[in-house]
């Protein structure tokens, strides 16, 4: 914060400092009195005084044009400190400026609904944004803000008609963004035991973006739960052909749906596709179950290490060495025991998923990510250190 502090102080002081001085070739004295009721402010904001908001930097001679810009950096500032009430004030009194530029105005009405939604008032902070888009200004940030702000309301419904309307009214359209409100609708619709509907719903995620894995993974998930295996496995194809990273997400129903089907030679086929690439651990240690399965334990053993030696892992590492555990010596079992349980430590404190946006890791997967918002940006963490 204090860093945050020392690079908008002089920004804010040196805006104002040469307003003043503009206008000071007119009126000597405006310069003077604006100076020093611009640093008695600021030292206020500096000792972090409680004085009322009302009456900080109240005593401006003048607020124009040149010096809006000041208040609205201090009224950021205060935002950014917690300070809901001052930072209100501030730019509530730029939004009744009737004398001040319009842009200059909806910039200071933008702060304020942002005010009101840290504030926690949401209804507010809707309705400033809403009055933005009503005088045309600021329309993109206005839509972006509003659809995030019921994101966070769980209100999908609305959600998916403040995206409709941002692409009629602006041409602009966020890709995929409305395919994953309507599969969250999708999820509260089985939640609730209406499969009819969440399918509906998929259907129309689908229809928005073709391309969007979610919701092929969410068909394949109901197919296979209604025992519809040959239609699970499509919906898994078109899950992999999007995003291949998703492949530790679906491995185990895949091969489940495989051998519900009876058809020892589509197995053996997919089996051959996964032994041709490099795969992400999980599906190495699904596979190899499989193959021993079908070809015996030595295969899958061959097969394990071929894999895990194309992309070497501390998963695949303590996989091979609990595997060791049974084949040692007994003088030598103390000593792969401990090798075991230090990597079983190491490996339970390595998470699984990241934010490509935010950095947030975790162990679960989600769509959005819980820390920064942004939708699709948790991927899981590829290499030595995860699949």
């Amino acid at each position: 914060m204090i860093n945050l502090l020392w690079l908008l102080l002089p920004v804010a002081a040196a805006a104002g400092w040469f307003a003043a001085k503009r206008n000071s070739k007119k009126h000597p004295e405006a310069f003077w009195d604006y100076s020093s009721q611009f640093h008695a402010g600021l030292n206020v904001l500096l000792n972090d005084t409680q004085g009322k908001p009302e009456t900080l930097f109240s005593e401006f001679s003048n607020i124009d044009n040149d010096t809006a810009d000041t208040h609205l950096a201090l009224g950021n500032l205060y935002r950014r400190r917690g300070e809901m009430d001052r930072a209100i004030v501030m730019h509530q009194s730029l939004v009744d400026n009737n004398g001040l530029d319009k842009d200059i105005r909806a910039a200071a009405r933008y702060e304020l609904a942002r005010d009101y939604d840290s504030a926690g008032l949401l209804d507010r902070s809707e309705k400033e944004f809403k009055e933005l888009l009503a005088c045309g200004e600021r329309t993109n940030e206005a839509y972006e803000s509003l659809m995030q702000l019921h994101e966070r309301e769980r209100d999908w419904a609305t959600a998916i008609a403040l995206a409709e309307e941002r692409e009629s009214v602006t041409g602009e359209s966020r890709f995929g963004l409305v395919a994953h409100y309507y599969c969250e609708l999708a999820t509260e619709a089985l939640a609730s035991g209406y499969t009819d509907e969440a399918k509906t719903l998929l259907a129309k995620a689908q229809s928005d973006n073709a391309d969007g894995a979610r919701a092929y993974l969410m068909l394949a998930s109901l197919a296979f739960d209604n025992g519809d295996y040959a239609e699970a496995i499509e919906h898994y194809e078109r899950v992999e052909e999007q995003r291949p990273e998703l492949m530790p997400e679906i491995i185990t129903r895949w091969f489940e749906s495989l051998s519900r089907i009876n058809d020892e030679a589509a197995l053996r086929r997919f089996i051959d596709h996964v032994r041709a690439r490099k795969n992400a651990y999980s599906v190495i240690r699904s596979s190899r179950s499989v193959i021993e399965r079908l070809d015996g334990a030595q295969t899958a053993d061959a097969f394990f290490i071929d894999q895990i030696l194309k992309r070497p892992s501390l998963k695949g590492l303590r996989d091979w060495a609990h595997d060791q555990l049974d084949k040692s010596k007994p003088e030598e079992r103390d000593k792969v025991q401990v090798m075991c349980a230090m990597l079983d430590t190491v490996v339970e404190e390595k998470p699984g998923y990241q934010c490509s946006s935010c950095g947030f890791s975790g162990n679960e997967f989600h769509w959005r990510c819980p820390s920064c918002g942004n939708w699709d940006s948790v991927h899981t963490i590829i290499g030595a250190e995860g699949e």
